[in-house]
C-alpha cells in the first residue's frame, strides 16, 4: 500500500516536472518566435531605411525613374527569395523598356510570361488595351536554360506612381508556388510608395524652380540657349529667334511656331561661326569662349559659350549667350564722330587765336613789324570772336552734361512770353536783312507764363539763328499761339530754307548726329538743339520739327504749359 502511494507520488511529481518542462518549452518557443518576428521586422525596417537612403544619395536632383526602380529591384535579395525581378516602362509611342535580373536560371518562356503579366497589369491600371510596338530588352544574371521545366507559379506586380502618373511596374516572380506572402509584398510596396512620394515632391519643387528659371530666361534682353553633352537643345528664349531671324512656319492662314532645334541654331549661324565646335571646345577645356563679333545681316552679335556644371562640378552641358551689340557699335561710331566734330570745331578758333596772337606779339617785339592801329583792332576783334565761339561751344557742352546728369536748374518766374519773342527777334533783324530775308513776328498782347526767361531766350536764339542760317531766300516767320485743348503756349519758327529729310527728323535732337544733307559750310555742332530740347523738357514742355522734305523749308515748334 505504501509502495503504491509512493509510486503515485512519484508519478505526480514526474507529471508536474514534465508539465513544467513542456510549459517552459512552450513559453521559450513563444519568446523565440516573438524574437524571430521582431528580428525579421527589424531586418525589414533596416532594409527599408537602407534602400531609401541609397535612393536619396544616388538620384540627387535627378528625376530618372529607371534609376530609382533599378535601386529597389537590385536590393530585393536582402528581403526575399525569387527567381526573377524585372521592371517595365511603356513609353507614349508604345515602345516597352524591359529590364530583368535572373537570380535562378529560368527559360525564355518564363521571361515571356513575366512580360505578359506586366503588360496585363499595365492595361488593368490604365484601363485600356496595351500593345507593345517594340521592346528594348535587357536581361542580366544567370543564363537562360530552355531545358528546364519551370513556369511562373507565384508573382506580384508593384506599380510605381509619381505625381499621379504611372511610370513603371516592378515584377517579382518565382517558379515555386506560394513563395511570396502579403507581408513581403506590403513592405516592398511601402518602400516603392515612399520613394515615389519623395520623387513626386522633388518633381514639384523642380518644376516650380524650372518655371521661375524659364520666366527669368524669357524676360532676358539677350538670347540664351542651353544644350546637354549630346548637343541636344534644352532651353531657349524668344530673343534667339529674333536675333537669328528664325521665322514662324505658316500653316494655312495661321502662323504656327515650330519648336526651336539645334539645327535651327546651326543654320542661323552657318558660314559665320561653327557653334557646335565652340560648344564642344568650351566643355572640353572647361572655360568660357567668347566670339567678340558675328555679323548677321543688319545685326552685330557677341557670343559667349560657357560650360554648365552640376553641384558636384561635373559638366552637364553648355550655354550660349547671344548679345546684340548693333546699337552699341552704332553708338560708339557716333561717339567717335562727335569727338572728331568737337575737335574740329575747337581747332579752328584755337588756330585763329594762335596765329593772331603770334602776329601781335611779333609786332610788339619787333618795331619793324609793328601793326597799324586798324590792324591791331581787327586782330583783337578776331580774338574776341574766336574766344566767344569757343566759350559758346563749351557752355553748350556743360549744359548738355547738366541735362544728362539731371542737374539742370531753372530760375522760374512769371514773364511775358510775347514780349520775350519780340525782343529776341529784334536781335536777328540785321542778320536777316543782310541775307535779304523777311523776319516776320506774330506775338501780340501780353502772354504771362511762368518760365526761366534766360533759358527760353537761349532756345529762341538757337531756333531763329538756325532758321536764318539755313535759309538763302524767302522769309522766317516767328509766331505764338495758344493750344486750348492741351493748355499750352506754342511757339513756331518757320523758314523757307533747306528743309530736313523726313528720315532725319527724329535725329535732329541727338548730340551724336549731324545731318548728311547739310553742306559742310553750314554745319554746326547741333548742340544748340540738344540744349534747347533739355530746356523745354525741363519746363515740362515739348519740342519737335516738321518738314515736307529737302529744299521745302522746315518748322520748329516748342510748347510750354500755361
Amino acid at each position: 500500500m505504501i509502495i503504491n502511494i509512493l509510486l503515485v507520488i512519484d508519478f505526480v511529481m514526474l507529471a508536474v516536472v514534465i508539465s513544467g518542462y513542456i510549459f517552459a518549452s512552450m513559453r521559450e518557443r513563444k519568446l523565440l518566435s516573438q524574437e524571430a518576428d521582431q528580428s525579421l521586422e527589424l531586418q525589414q525596417k533596416v532594409y527599408q531605411a537602407q534602400v531609401l537612403k541609397e535612393i536619396s544619395e544616388r538620384i540627387g536632383y535627378s528625376l530618372d525613374t529607371n534609376k530609382i526602380v533599378d535601386i529597389i529591384t537590385s536590393s530585393l535579395g536582402n528581403l526575399l527569395e525569387y527567381d526573377t525581378v524585372a521592371y517595365m516602362v511603356i513609353e507614349d509611342g508604345g515602345k516597352a523598356l524591359f529590364k530583368c535580373h535572373v537570380e535562378n536560371s529560368v527559360t525564355h518562356d518564363f521571361i515571356e510570361q513575366v512580360k505578359e503579366k506586366m503588360i496585363m497589369s499595365y492595361a488593368a491600371i490604365l484601363d485600356k488595351r496595351i500593345e507593345a510596338q517594340s521592346t528594348d530588352e535587357s536581361i542580366t544574371g544567370n543564363i537562360l536554360d530552355d531545358n528546364l521545366k519551370v513556369q511562373v507559379e507565384s508573382f506580384f506586380n508593384l506599380p510605381v506612381v509619381i505625381s499621379g502618373k504611372l511610370v513603371g511596374i516592378i515584377n517579382v516572380a518565382s517558379s515555386e508556388k506560394g513563395r511570396f506572402g502579403e507581408e513581403q509584398a506590403s513592405i516592398l510596396y511601402t518602400i516603392t510608395n515612399q520613394a515615389a512620394t519623395a520623387v513626386s515632391k522633388l518633381q514639384s519643387v523642380l518644376e516650380s524652380e524650372k518655371g521661375k528659371l524659364s520666366a527669368i530666361i524669357y524676360s532676358l534682353a539677350d538670347g540664351v540657349i542651353m544644350v546637354d553633352t549630346d548637343n541636344q537643345l534644352l532651353v531657349s528664349n524668344p530673343v534667339v529667334r529674333e536675333i537669328l531671324e528664325i521665322n514662324q512656319q505658316a500653316a494655312g492662314q495661321q502662323a504656327i511656331e515650330k519648336p526651336l532645334t539645334m539645327f535651327d541654331i546651326v543654320d542661323g549661324l552657318a558660314g559665320k561661326v561653327d557653334i557646335r565646335t565652340k560648344i564642344e571646345q568650351a566643355m572640353a577645356e572647361d572655360k568660357v569662349i567668347t566670339i567678340p563679333e558675328v555679323l548677321l545681316k543688319d545685326k552685330a552679335v557677341e557670343l559667349a559659350v560657357s560650360p554648365v556644371k552640376d553641384n558636384s562640378g561635373a559638366i552637364i552641358g553648355a550655354s550660349v549667350l547671344f548679345h546684340d551689340i548693333t546699337s552699341e557699335k552704332s553708338l560708339e561710331k557716333l561717339r567717335q564722330e562727335f569727338t572728331a566734330m568737337m575737335v574740329h570745331e575747337l581747332r579752328a578758333p584755337l588756330t585763329a587765336l594762335r596765329w593772331t596772337s603770334e602776329a601781335m606779339l611779333k609786332s610788339l617785339n619787333d618795331p619793324a613789324q609793328r601793326l597799324e592801329p586798324l590792324k591791331v583792332k581787327e586782330n583783337a576783334e578776331n580774338i574776341h570772336t574766336a574766344s566767344a565761339n569757343m566759350l559758346e561751344l563749351v557752355n553748350d557742352l556743360l549744359d548738355v552734361a547738366k541735362i544728362e546728369a539731371g542737374k539742370f536748374e531753372l530760375n522760374i518766374q512769371e514773364n511775358d512770353l510775347a514780349d520775350l519773342i519780340n525782343e529776341q527777334s529784334k536781335i536777328f533783324k540785321p542778320q536777316a536783312e543782310q541775307k535779304h530775308l523777311a523776319l516776320n513776328v506774330t506775338a501780340n498782347g501780353k502772354f504771362m507764363l511762368k518760365f526761366d526767361k534766360v533759358r527760353i531766350a537761349q532756345v529762341l536764339n538757337n531756333l531763329i539763328s538756325n532758321a536764318i542760317k539755313y535759309t538763302d531766300s524767302g522769309q522766317v516767320d516767328v509766331s505764338l499761339k495758344t493750344d486750348d485743348p492741351s493748355k499750352t503756349a506754342v511757339v513756331s519758327i518757320k523758314d523757307t530754307g533747306l528743309g530736313v529729310a523726313r528720315e532725319d527728323l527724329n535725329q535732329l535732337f541727338s548730340k551724336f548726329k549731324q545731318l548728311r544733307s547739310v553742306d559742310r559750310a553750314r554745319k554746326g555742332t547741333g548742340l544748340g538743339l540738344v540744349v534747347s530740347k533739355g530746356i523745354i523738357e525741363t519746363h515740362g514742355g515739348k519740342i519737335w520739327a516738321e518738314s515736307e522734305g529737302e529744299n521745302l523749308g522746315s518748322t520748329f515748334y516748342f510748347s510750354l504749359p500755361l
